[in-house]
């Protein structure tokens, strides 16, 4: 995959994610917390998609900050799913 690819797909993927999180946050009986966290995802999203360049590079930093704010992303999603849920 070159790195235009990546690019776009990481766009998509971003793009739609970030659509979906605002409804979820517009929409969302969510606790304060959540209200304050989801801006930062939504952000964080962005970040692999602005950086392709430096994840083609292979570097083993640029790979743990992404995959760290991965992590982070998809824990804070279910923990908002989760709470919505229990309403």
């Amino acid at each position: 995959m070159t790195l235009s690819h990546a690019r776009r797909n990481q766009l998509i993927i971003a793009g739609v994610s970030s659509v979906l999180l605002a409804i979820l946050w517009v929409i969302g009986d969510l606790p304060r917390s959540m209200h304050y966290a989801l801006p930062f995802v939504i952000f964080a999203l962005w970040i692999p998609a602005v950086l392709a360049h430096k994840q083609r590079d292979g570097g083993v930093r640029w790979n743990t900050l992404f995959g760290v704010l991965g992590i982070a992303v998809v824990i804070v999603v279910i923990r908002a799913v989760w709470l919505m849920g229990r309403s």
